[in-house]
């Protein structure tokens, strides 16, 4: 516990420096560096098995499309919103399965793991480079995410009583879920009242900030669920190592990744038409 608890807290505070205060580059190279070891580690989730080399050029391959992404502007809206629809298919997918009390299974594939990995950090980078206070905005949709993570531990913990999706994810409550859920909307609304100026932020007004929070929060658990849903279809319990306390990197990024397409997709929107923002 004591490991997990440092090692949140040490990355916390890394990444709000990376997206506040460093150069933009730094932030850049930051993602690119954390979705190339998230990619490494999905090579591990495909069943068939794949070598090194494969793995690495898959690695490299993806930060290159991140880049190119990123720097390629058309892009971005069709990304987002494309990867945030792909992402609540599979979570609702999931949910049916839960439902069902069927098998829950995901298989995970080089494709797949393209449409998964790449375009949340495309979301975040063209977000922090393109919007006045761009910066901000990203350090939100993070808050709202480690909202979602923090509060569903911390209640379930407390008073779970009634397991989610005992098949991929034992350690998962309905009461956590909704609690973690419920505090990361406390949470952003928090946030987003200590910086907002003239009742917005950017061009988003309180009103659309709290459906956005919401939307954001329910999209953290789907990836959590759905990366649950991959590990356990390929008999793994964790992405990987890199991370003491809390497996790997994917472990650790699969709540972001897809909460933040649906993030930008409302970000986009509100830029391209304003009137939607107030």
């Amino acid at each position: 516990m004591k490991t997990r608890i440092a090692t949140a807290a040490v990355l916390a505070a890394f990444t709000v420096a990376v997206i506040l205060w460093l150069p933009s580059i730094v932030f850049i190279g930051f993602l690119v560096a954390v979705s190339a070891l998230a990619a490494w580690e999905w090579c591990r989730l495909i069943p068939s098995g794949l070598s090194p080399l494969v793995r690495g050029g898959y690695s490299v391959g993806v930060a290159a499309l991140l880049l190119g992404s990123a720097l390629y502007e058309p892009s971005w809206v069709p990304l987002t919103i494309g990867a945030a629809v792909v992402w609540l298919v599979l979570g609702i997918n999931v949910l049916f399965q839960i439902y069902r009390q069927s098998k829950v299974q995901i298989h995970s594939s080089l494709l797949l793991g393209l449409i998964l990995i790449v375009p949340g950090p495309v979301a975040l980078i063209a977000i922090q480079q393109s919007l006045d206070q761009g910066r901000f905005l990203v350090l939100m949709s993070c808050v709202v995410v480690w909202g979602t993570d923090t509060f569903a531990y911390a209640v379930g913990k407390r008073f779970g009583r009634r397991k989610l999706a005992p098949s991929i994810s034992p350690g998962k409550t309905l009461e956590g879920t909704l609690g973690g859920i419920v505090g990361a909307i406390g949470t952003g609304i928090i946030f987003f009242l200590v910086l907002m100026e003239n009742n917005k932020v950017g061009v988003i007004g309180f009103g659309l900030w709290c459906l956005i929070t919401v939307s954001v929060a329910v999209m953290a658990v789907i990836g959590d669920l759905v990366e649950s849903a991959v590990k356990r279809s390929a008999n793994k319990k964790d992405s990987g190592t890199l991370v003491p306390g809390h497996g790997g990197v994917l472990d650790r990024v699969d709540s972001l990744l897809c909460a933040a397409p649906i993030f930008g997709s409302w970000i986009f929107l509100c830029e391209l038409t304003p009137t939607v923002a107030l």
